[in-house]
């Protein structure tokens, strides 16, 4: 008898140690509390546990701040909540990602992400939209194929919170659908071989230029999210860290998010999705 109390001395510090299994929406709530997490660590792996080594990512932003979690996806392995800021004015409007992987002992956060160089776009617009009108003439004469109108309202979409841009997406959901059938009419991504000829022609046909001028869209194409069924409207962004719409009717088919490329993809409805890569 005296050995069974023995070794269940010896195992009760053991299991009191254990950290008690969280979920992923649960986990990020904890990390971006404005208050610490004493148990933060036997809850990071990978990048996330380099980085926030004596404090949580919440004790890192400024307290004011109204923090949202939403679970964005969840399999049997990997999980992707997003995380929204909100604070008194539109510059304290931010997103960012936690993604998860399931490990033995349960889920762990292994990687932050967001959309970068995001503050090149304000400087841009303040200074666009304090151009006077014979200057906005002149920059319209200039460029023809992106006036002075699109390109502040393409940088503000851009540089815009998820919120925002989910919006602008319900405002104007019957010329996205026009948008989308006239690419899908047109086949101009039908056959993978003449895919780099048929995102020219699309973004070429004067219908389908003039629908994404009018939603401060770029370009359509099937290049930036690596899936070769899907249709991409972009919005902008600076090397690969890019925004924009997706369509996609299957959800089978969709893509999967990973911290290193698709790092969010937030259903609209319809097929419709907010996507950023990285």
């Amino acid at each position: 008898m005296k050995y069974l109390l023995l070794l269940f001395c010896l195992w009760l510090p053991a299991a009191a140690a254990t950290p008690p299994p969280l979920e992923p929406l649960q986990i990020a709530e904890q990390f971006v509390a404005p208050t610490g997490w004493a148990e933060m660590k036997d809850y990071l792996c990978c990048e996330a546990a380099g980085q926030a080594k004596r404090e949580t990512l919440g004790q890192q932003i400024p307290p004011q701040l109204q923090r949202t979690c939403q679970l964005v996806a969840q399999g049997d392995s990997t999980a992707v909540v997003a995380v929204e800021l909100q604070g008194s004015s539109a510059a304290e409007h931010r997103d960012f990602y936690l993604h998860f992987a399931k490990e033995a002992e349960g889920w762990k956060l292994g990687a932050i992400r967001n959309l970068a160089m995001t503050h090149l776009g304000p400087p841009m617009v303040e200074l666009l939209s304090a151009l006077p009108p014979a200057e906005v003439a002149d920059y319209n004469r200039k460029h023809p194929d992106a006036s002075h109108a699109f390109t502040v309202g393409n940088l503000r979409l851009w540089t815009a919170a998820d919120a925002d841009i989910a919006a602008h997406f319900r405002k104007n959901r019957a010329d996205f659908r026009k948008l989308l059938r006239l690419v899908q009419t047109g086949r101009y991504f039908a056959s993978a071989d003449s895919a780099a000829t048929g995102e020219t022609a699309a973004n070429a046909n004067p219908a389908v230029h003039a629908l994404l001028r009018k939603l401060f869209l770029s370009r359509v194409t099937r290049r930036e999210t690596g899936c070769a069924s899907c249709l991409e409207f972009v919005i902008g962004g600076k090397v690969n860290s890019t925004v924009g719409l997706l369509y996609q009717a299957e959800p089978a088919l969709l893509p999967a998010m990973t911290p290193e490329h698709l790092i969010v993809l937030k259903p609209l409805g319809e097929g419709w999705y907010l996507y950023k890569t990285t």
